[in-house]
Order: C-alpha cells, then sequence, then structure tokens
C-alpha cells in the first residue's frame, strides 16, 4: 500500500522515453475513456515501463495517454465511472467506484467545483489536461489513468488491468510479461451519461499464437454474416503481406499456396475483418479485388520460413485511403518512415507488427522521435496508417 503523494514526482513520460521508449465500471462490461466523447487518444506508455512497475509503487497497469485528434492542452477529463471523490490535490484525483476501487487521473488540473467526498457519474467533468511543459509531465499533455485497490483516504494498492468490468472501451487489455505493453494503441472516446461499451470494440490479441484447431472453429463463415476479426488480432502465425499487383482475394491465396492456411482482408470503412474459407467462400469474399499497395493478414503454418517471395521492385502506386485505420503495403525502396510517409494527408500515425519480436512499432509525426519505434520502411512492408480525413496516396510522388 502508500499513499498517492509519493509518487507524483517522477514522471511517466520521461522514463518510458529513456528505456524505448457501476457503481464498479461500465454496465456493457468495461470503462470509457476519461474524455469527452468523440475524442481520440493513444498510449504512449503503456504497462511496465520505466515509471509504471511494481518499482514505483504497484502500479505496472497504468497507462499513459495524449490526443491525437487536437491539442491535448487544457483538454478536458470525464469521469470513467460512477463514484465519488475520494482523494484530490493540484495534479491528480482519485475517483472511487462502487467495488473500492480507486481510479487514478494524474497530470491533470481538477476542475474548481470538485471537492474530495463529492460524488460523480460517467461524464461528469471533472478536471483539464495540463499543457505540455507543466506539472513536470516530460513536456508532453497527457493523461496518467491507473485502477488502483484502496481502502480510500488517497491510499493506493496494486493496479488491476484493464479487462472484463475495467477493459478500456470495452477493450481487454490483458497483462503479458514484456516492457511497454499495449504501446500504440489508440481509441475513441465513447463516455457519455448511462455508458456501455461499444458493440464494434475489439478484443486484445492472444499473447501466444493458438492451436489450429483453436483458429478454424471461431472464423467459419456463413452465408447471412461474413466472419469478422475485431482490429489488430493476427499474432503468433498471423503474418501481414503486401499486395504487389491487382488481384482477387483467391488468386492471391491461390499464389501463395502452402504454407497459407487462410487470409484475413481489412474493411478501412467498418474498420473489420473478413476470412477467406477456400473450401467453402460463401460470403464472397474470394471474389474482393485487392490493388497494388494494399495489404491482408496470412496465417501461415508453424516455423514456415517469413519471406514468402522476394519483396518487389520499388514503384509508384497509387492508394485509397478511409478516414480511421487502413491496412496498407510500401511499395517504395527502403527509406526512413518519415521521408516514406511525408505526402500522406491528414495522418495520425502508422504501427507495424514485427513477427520476429512479437511487437508493434509505432510512429507518429505529431511525437517525439524518443516515442517513435517505426524508424524504416523496407519494399513490401505491410502497415497499418491512421488518417483523420479519406484521400488517396501516391506513394513515391
Amino acid at each position: 500500500m502508500l499513499l498517492i503523494t509519493r509518487w507524483l514526482l517522477p514522471l511517466c513520460l520521461i522514463m518510458a522515453a529513456l528505456i524505448t521508449l457501476t457503481t464498479a465500471a461500465g454496465a456493457g462490461g468495461g470503462v470509457p475513456l476519461p474524455a469527452p466523447t468523440g475524442t481520440v487518444w493513444q498510449i504512449v506508455a503503456g504497462y511496465n515501463t520505466g515509471s509504471h512497475g511494481d518499482h514505483d509503487g504497484g502500479d505496472p497497469h497504468a497507462i499513459d495517454i495524449v490526443r491525437t485528434d487536437a491539442s491535448g492542452d487544457w483538454s478536458p477529463v470525464w469521469s470513467p465511472v460512477d463514484g465519488v471523490i475520494s482523494w484530490l490535490d493540484g495534479n491528480c484525483l482519485t475517483i472511487q467506484d462502487g467495488r473500492g476501487y480507486a481510479h487514478l487521473l494524474c497530470h491533470i488540473s481538477p476542475a474548481a467545483h470538485v471537492h474530495r467526498n463529492m460524488r460523480v457519474r460517467v461524464g461528469d467533468e471533472v478536471g483539464y489536461v495540463f499543457p505540455a511543459g507543466y506539472d513536470a509531465n516530460g513536456g508532453i499533455a497527457h493523461i496518467h489513468y491507473a485502477i488502483h485497490a484502496s481502502p480510500g483516504d488517497g491510499i493506493l494498492g496494486r493496479t488491476v488491468q484493464f479487462t472484463g468490468d475495467y477493459a478500456l472501451e470495452g477493450r481487454d487489455l490483458a497483462w503479458r510479461d514484456e516492457g511497454n505493453l499495449h504501446y500504440g494503441l489508440e481509441f475513441t472516446s465513447s463516455n457519455t451519461s448511462g455508458w456501455t461499451a461499444p458493440p464494434t470494440s475489439s478484443p486484445e490479441p492472444p499473447a501466444r499464437e493458438p492451436s489450429a484447431t483453436a483458429h478454424e472453429e471461431p472464423h467459419k463463415t456463413t452465408t447471412q454474416h461474413p466472419q469478422t476479426i475485431a482490429a489488430d488480432a493476427p499474432l503468433g502465425g498471423w503474418r501481414a503481406v503486401g499486395v504487389r499487383e491487382d488481384t482477387t482475394v483467391t488468386a492471391l491465396y491461390q499464389q501463395l499456396s502452402e504454407p497459407i492456411k487462410a487470409l484475413v482482408v481489412h474493411n478501412p470503412q467498418r474498420d473489420t475483418y473478413e476470412r477467406l474459407d477456400p473450401s467453402s467462400d460463401s460470403s464472397g469474399v474470394g471474389d474482393r479485388s485487392l490493388m497494388a499497395g494494399q495489404a491482408v493478414w496470412a496465417l501461415v503454418e508453424p516455423d514456415a520460413a517469413w519471406l514468402l517471395f522476394p519483396p518487389p521492385e520499388p514503384r509508384q502506386v497509387t492508394v485509397t485511403l478511409f478516414a480511421g485505420v487502413n491496412l496498407i503495403s510500401w511499395q517504395g525502396p527502403d527509406r526512413e518512415v518519415a521521408a516514406a510517409l511525408d505526402n500522406v494527408a491528414h495522418l495520425s500515425h502508422a504501427y507495424q507488427y514485427d513477427p520476429r519480436a512479437d511487437a508493434w512499432r509505432f510512429w507518429s509525426p505529431n511525437m517525439p522521435d524518443a516515442l517513435n519505434t517505426l524508424s524504416e520502411l523496407s519494399s513490401g512492408d505491410a502497415l497499418y496508417l491512421v488518417v483523420r480525413v479519406g484521400s488517396t496516396w501516391t506513394q513515391l510522388s
């Protein structure tokens, strides 16, 4: 157990950059972001970083989030739960929910009307994010959010994971024993009175590749409802593959052949995934057109070689980007990511799965270099681009 005032001095993002960076909860299972409805936020320091860990007071499951759709300076902070203000000072407060857990929000200026023992509900405004450079926030306006076991009175025990009844925006942020876990994930706040988890929210990827049977059974396609897979689901045997030539899903599957077991196609308009069942494609996924510069997920047999075919020769392609998440491939030569993506309009960030390291790499033009972990793109690399407004992007223009 510890007093909250003990660990407000070390700042979350400074250390994270140095190392590499209801009552109980929402009735729908989870908690919303502590921010206004529709605002977009990213995790810039995840579980188990230099300032999120047992060494710093039992908070390995804390996260730091920054606003990406607008400046975070003085952005409103809303209560993520129904509860009571159990403690506050000049840069933090805790909201104790009906189960006795304290929701800690730091690097914020509590609103003038907020006081200890005040009852609040989901969506109530409780403060404002300090601008960059205030409150020793490491030069980045952000919210430190953690859920602690607590007997009250500002005394905090160990944190709990953002899973189950505390899943963030309905999305489980499960624990795995690795540094800066869940770094780079982005969420859109649905915080509002009477909040329930969004029906399309995405579960967290598994920690390791399940058995083949575990993959096959949940992903069968039905005639009425094409199977969908939540965003960021592929891990382990799932590998992103760039599309080199205009083709169809079925033709690409036949071209790749063994050791490919399945292909999954991303729909950027709905941010869902549909899986090709080559034995019974009643959904019509196999007939879908794929254009050079797009990418798909492929389920690869265990221990298969990563390079399925030689990388393509660099060339200019034009890719349609929809507002939100787009799975694409880089067709140009090996290039620093900032130079490769410098002409993507309204770019929020890019992220890429590294199957060798079993880790996600992240890059944003709005982040300090120390927080970016994706540095270079190679010809044929697949990655996600998140853009605020739809457009077309011509690579190498």
